[in-house]
């Protein structure tokens, strides 16, 4: 199973650096690429969450389930970073940055539905040595 996961991921890294390649339309299809796979885990159980400590939690399962090595701080107030030492998309340079941040778009539209938002502090095609992702939990409104 680890192997079909991690060839998916490779997988939609090629699609989003070779629609990211498309001038004009390409970014916008791999933005929508990424919205509509969102979809997806949404009808597999990712739901409103009512704090951060109930986000992390949903995040730690989520890459026990995908096997990523994510590496999680200590929640800080409404907020806690993950790490991850590789991209599982396969993005490692310069030339991967757009398709990286269209990839990203899953995951931010994911954490959104949570309740969640999600900043991108580093990434490895930006030149970090590991992906830094802020989780950060969004007040809910009465």
């Amino acid at each position: 199973m680890q192997s079909f996961i991690d060839a998916w991921m490779r997988l939609t890294g090629r699609i989003h650096v070779l629609l990211c390649r498309i001038p004009g339309i390409g970014e916008p299809l791999a933005r929508a690429m990424s919205w509509s796979l969102a979809i997806f885990p949404w009808l597999g159980g990712v739901r409103r969450t009512t704090s951060i400590a109930e986000t992390k939690e949903h995040l730690v399962r989520s890459g026990e389930q995908l096997g990523f090595p994510f590496e999680f701080s200590e929640i800080d107030g409404d907020h806690f970073t993950l790490e991850l030492p590789y991209c599982p998309y396969g993005f490692t340079g310069p030339e991967h940055q757009r398709a990286c941040d269209t990839a990203m778009d899953m995951d931010r539209v994911m954490l959104r539905r949570c309740g969640a938002e999600l900043t991108i502090q580093a990434t490895i095609p930006r030149g970090a040595e590991r992906c830094r992702m802020l989780v950060r939990q969004r007040e809910r409104s009465a």
